[in-house]
């Protein structure tokens, strides 16, 4: 029980990564304000934490919106009376919408950097309030590792990723004297369900030989959030099974 007494702020709490990452973090004894803009899917989560014995809430929230998020900060504070940790689990690609630039619209771009880039730095911007007065805080983001290497025809989504690396270590500069650790984790290819992917094909894309999992995100988030990463800021971990080492030789 690591983390007892701590609260966590996870945005995206509904999806797959963020789910794994709420019941990770609440075995350690967090308690868990799960963000998500589909609500229900929030509260399945924030029941799967209460069903285990924690401590948990569900939050409808765009995060392209700021009063949405400074009100959602308020509740948590006001249910809790502080935020130590904030994951930046929400995001994704357009999937069947994305396009080489030259087809790519205007209307998918910005939701891509929205959600995915501005976001993370609304988020951000919001906990650092709390986490300043405290003079402690573990920010996390979600990046990718498309955001490294880029990928075609998701320009937007690679640069939003991108983004989400540069911002962890400039925010890590500015932060690090109020005692607050900013670092994000990078996945490779973590199938969500009903997405139809080919799992055999999926572990040929990386050296050990396996299909990654959510909760496999979910260990290296709760290890930069522990007092044994206290010394590591503006990190980006890539957990991705070897896949970004380059081709494999068959």
């Amino acid at each position: 029980m690591k983390l007892r007494e701590h609260v966590a702020v996870i945005t995206g709490g509904g999806g797959a990564i963020g789910r794994a990452v709420a019941l990770r973090l609440a075995a350690e004894g967090a308690a868990i304000a799960a963000f998500d803009v589909r609500l229900e899917e929030a509260e399945e989560t924030a029941r799967a934490v209460i069903d285990r014995g924690g401590q948990a809430a569900a939050f409808a929230l765009d995060i392209r919106e700021t009063a949405q998020i400074e009100r959602a900060i308020a509740a948590v504070e006001a249910r809790w009376g502080r935020i130590d940790i904030l994951v930046n689990s929400a995001g994704g690609s357009a999937r069947g919408q994305s396009a080489e630039l030259l087809r790519a619209e205007e209307a998918v771009i910005d939701r891509i950097l929205g959600v995915n880039l501005h976001g993370v730095i609304y988020m951000a911007r919001a906990v650092l309030g709390p986490m300043t007065r405290r003079r402690s805080g573990r920010i996390v983001n979600i990046g990718s590792i498309v955001g490294m290497h880029g990928k075609a025809r998701l320009l937007d989504y690679a640069a939003a990723k991108g983004g989400v690396i540069a911002l962890t270590k400039t925010l890590a500069m500015e932060v690090g004297e109020h005692g607050i650790t900013v670092n994000c984790v990078s996945p490779g290819i973590v199938p969500r369900d009903g997405e139809g992917q080919d799992p055999e094909r999926v572990r040929r894309t990386n050296f050990l030989g396996r299909v990654g999992k959510a909760e496999d995100i979910a260990h290296a988030v709760a290890f930069l959030v522990s007092d044994e990463a206290d010394f590591i800021t503006g990190h980006n971990l890539v957990v991705d099974g070897g896949r970004s080492l380059g081709l494999k030789e068959h």
